[in-house]
């Protein structure tokens, strides 16, 4: 109950397994709605999954008018969001399958001689998109050849044959979204829709979604967090339960 009804400007709740913090992310959400009467519009939730997406519209179908506020309210992934509000902004993109990213991957190796499979190069380059850092920083601190590890160049050069080829992958997609945000004098008209930012399983998020809840929210009037760092799982990927 605290959790759900608290205005602060920032509130954080951290909660173990089995705990129902996706239920309390949902309470206090129909609590903003039924009983402190905020704009849908202004309400943006973001999950991590499709799944939880799909359950918290579910739940404010179960109101009286709740599909008119569904659609008002931007609920979704941080991919998803990003990908709305760059269709928003006016840009036109299409998301590269996973053949063409190894494709070029290939490309990269084969021009750079790297000896680390493309699977691998992908996966660094997530790591290095995401604010993780580059394979060159890890390889120079053990002091072995950067031959098998991905470079600065290498990975420049995979991105000109992303843009040449007019795709994103999805990296690209919160990269971009965050832009939208940082760059240039004018904010987005959609900056009005995070006046109220939830944010659920907060100890997955990585560097650059921490910079875009950050930027989504540096003009807003609440942020809402809720996680568990010790079920922060997804390291490999590039998350930091340090975000607490």
């Amino acid at each position: 109950r605290e959790a759900a009804c608290a205005e602060e400007r920032a509130v954080a709740v951290i909660a173990g397994p089995g705990a129902g913090k996706t239920k309390t992310l949902i309470t206090r959400l129909l609590y903003m709605l039924e009983v402190r009467k905020i704009e849908p519009s202004e309400i943006t939730a973001v999950t991590f999954t499709n799944q939880a997406a799909a359950e918290m519209r579910s739940r404010l179908e179960q109101l009286s008018g709740g599909k008119r506020l569904g659609k008002q309210m931007r609920i979704g992934t941080f991919h998803s969001i990003c990908s709305q509000l760059l269709t928003e902004s006016g840009r036109t993109f299409t998301i590269a399958d996973e053949g063409m990213q190894r494709e070029f991957a290939e490309k990269a190796k084969k021009k750079f001689g790297l000896k680390l499979s493309a699977a691998n190069f992908l996966r660094e380059l997530s790591l290095l998109k995401s604010g993780m850092g580059s394979g060159e920083e890890d390889a120079a601190k053990v002091e072995e050849p950067c031959e098998d590890r991905i470079s600065e160049e290498a990975a420049a050069f995979y991105q000109e044959q992303m843009e040449a080829a007019g795709v994103l992958d999805y990296d690209d997609l919160l990269l971009e979204g965050l832009r939208l945000f940082t760059d240039g004098e004018e904010r987005p008209a959609a900056e009005a829709d995070f006046s109220y930012l939830l944010v659920d399983e907060f100890q997955d998020i990585n560097p650059i979604q921490y910079q875009l809840i950050k930027a989504w929210n540096q003009n807003g009037r609440e942020l809402f967090v809720i996680g568990d760092p010790d079920q922060s799982i997804y390291g490999f990927r590039g998350s930091d339960s340090q975000c607490f």
